[in-house]
């Protein structure tokens, strides 16, 4: 039923009509949904059986690698490379991330650095406002100053919803 054919409703009776539709409509699709994420669910589990061996067998073959690479990865690069081909596969190693590693406690070194002139581009302040509690002033003490500078609450309209009802007995009952 595409939105053309579907009419407004003008009575009471007809609305009813719309919603008790709506609500097949929505168990169906509910219906649908349910089905697919059985059948993907089912074929991810095949595909995994299949594939645990084979991830297992990679990592064992990788493992025995990794350290036979160490041994001999000059005699395979010369030493101007940090990889090679062999095999249909590339091996070589690449620098990790490094971290940032700050002995002893962070905060004593930030205020260690907040008394040197040298370091403020090694600090930074950030200041911002606290929406939460601007609303809650909103209808405290302070409400008349914040009002002054611009702050006021929005009122967005009503916002249309419509969902199924889980009552026993009526049309379409379906657990989401």
């Amino acid at each position: 039923m595409a939105d053309s054919v579907v009419r407004a409703p003008r009575s009471l009776t007809e609305a009813q009509r719309l919603c008790e539709r709506w609500s097949a409509l929505d168990a169906e699709i509910a219906a649908i949904e349910e089905a697919r994420d059985v059948a993907i669910a089912a074929a991810n589990a095949e595909v995994d059986k299949d594939l645990a061996p084979l991830l297992a067998q990679r990592a064992a073959i990788a493992g025995k690698l990794e350290p036979w690479w160490g041994e001999n990865a000059a005699l395979l690069t010369q030493g101007k490379r940090k990889s090679a081909e062999l095999g249909g596969v590339e091996l070589g190693t690449r620098d990790a991330k490094s971290s940032l590693i700050i002995a002893g406690d962070e905060a004593d070194l930030r205020d260690v650095l907040s008394g040197l002139r040298w370091a403020k581009p090694f600090l930074r302040v950030s200041v911002s406002l606290d929406k939460v509690a601007l609303a809650k002033g909103l209808v405290g003490k302070h409400s008349g100053a914040l009002a002054q500078l611009g702050v006021s609450r929005s009122a967005p309209p009503p916002v249309f919803y419509i969902k199924r009802t889980g009552q026993a007995g009526t049309q379409a009952k379906v657990q989401r």
